[in-house]
């Protein structure tokens, strides 16, 4: 009986173990330069799922994608148009479609990541460029663990690139609160246990700028507010799993841009699941990951139907164009050549008709 006891106890203490909450580390949560990730964009108007504690359940299994995805490449900043800027910055940050946008961020050993400042392309305005020369903001403390939180100050220079540029001081803070942790679903019956809730507040409010003759103009004080949740498992990804990101501009009550973003690192269905069937995008990678030289897609098409099939690498690049042409209706399969390919991740784009699915392949 005491055998029994023990090898309960062992037997328990080991599913403890394999549930514990993770820890953010300075090696494990950031990233290099070079690294890229993919991101599907989920439907923005979705309910956020406020879920915090302890051993929770973070309920995302209903997420629908709007169809679009979004590629995050980190960069050198000396390699960016505005890396004169931020002559401190150790990284950049910028996403596909959006060019004008990025972050700068300096590492600083293994205590903390700072931000040195940001790039936002703002309508009315133009382009600001946001240098915390003053006073860098906290991104991130090492280690970093749930229940960890902290409120950091920030402040420093912003210049409006527009007809007539202009500067002027600002001063924000951030609150970063690890506020839960337990097991993520994501549609699909995607389920990953241990994953860590980060959430950051963000609130900044610039200076009035006040040009005298012969301009004679007043530019009143602009508040830019921003939440992010992020939803990480280091030992999977050093990018959030899940990310939610909410902003917006505002001069007194009249709201300059605002923006709401969930992005899925795991593929999504379609807002119209009947969509999904008509426009038959069906389709499944095997063996993924694979360790032999050849890999098949699978696509089972309702119809005949033209079919566009290519491989990309993590910075956008096609390194192979599988198929392009016809399919008939039902089954089809594709041998994905894989012999000339590194170890690493690739992402097959498929374009059935006009609609366009991409999966990834990890070629191990």
């Amino acid at each position: 009986m005491k055998k029994l006891y023990s090898l309960l106890f062992i037997t328990i203490s080991s599913l403890g173990s394999l549930l514990a909450q993770p820890t953010l580390t300075v090696a494990n949560f950031t990233q290099t330069i070079g690294d890229s990730q993919l991101f599907y964009d989920a439907d923005s108007n979705a309910v956020i799922n406020t879920t915090t504690g302890e051993n929770v359940i973070f309920d995302y299994s209903n997420l629908l994608g709007s169809g679009g995805i979004r590629t995050q490449y980190i960069l050198d900043p000396t390699s960016t148009t505005f890396g004169s800027e931020y002559p401190n910055a150790t990284l950049s940050d910028s996403t596909q479609g959006s060019p004008v946008n990025k972050n700068y961020s300096k590492l600083n050993s293994t205590d903390s990541l700072t931000k040195e400042g940001t790039v936002a392309s703002v309508p009315t305005y133009g382009t600001i460029v946001g240098k915390y020369d003053m006073n860098p903001e906290i991104s991130m403390k090492f280690p970093f663990n749930y229940g960890d939180n902290y409120v950091d100050d920030y402040a420093g220079n912003f210049t409006v690139d527009a007809a007539i540029p202009v500067t002027t001081a600002g001063n924000g803070n951030a609150i970063v609160n690890a506020d839960g942790w337990g097991t993520l679903l994501l549609p699909m019956g995607v389920s990953i246990d241990s994953v860590l809730r980060v959430k950051t507040t963000e609130f900044l409010v610039t200076d009035t700028i006040i040009l005298g003759f012969p301009i004679n103009l007043t530019i009143l004080p602009i508040t830019i507010s921003g939440e992010t949740i992020n939803y990480y498992k280091p030992s999977l990804s050093n990018f959030p799993l899940l990310a939610i990101i909410r902003g917006s501009y505002r001069q007194e009550d009249n709201v300059l841009d605002s923006t709401q973003y969930i992005l899925s690192q795991y593929q999504l269905a379609p807002l119209n699941t009947e969509e999904l069937v008509n426009e038959e995008l069906k389709s499944s990678l095997f063996p993924n990951p694979t360790t032999s030289n050849v890999t098949t897609l699978t696509l089972d098409l309702k119809e005949n139907n033209t079919v566009s099939v290519s491989i990309f690498n993590t910075i956008g690049q096609n390194v192979n164009t599988i198929f392009n042409g016809a399919l008939t209706k039902g089954e089809n399969e594709l041998q994905l050549n894989t012999t000339n390919f590194s170890r690493g991740i690739y992402y097959v784009n498929i374009i059935i008709g006009n609609q366009t699915s991409t999966k990834k392949l990890i070629i191990e």
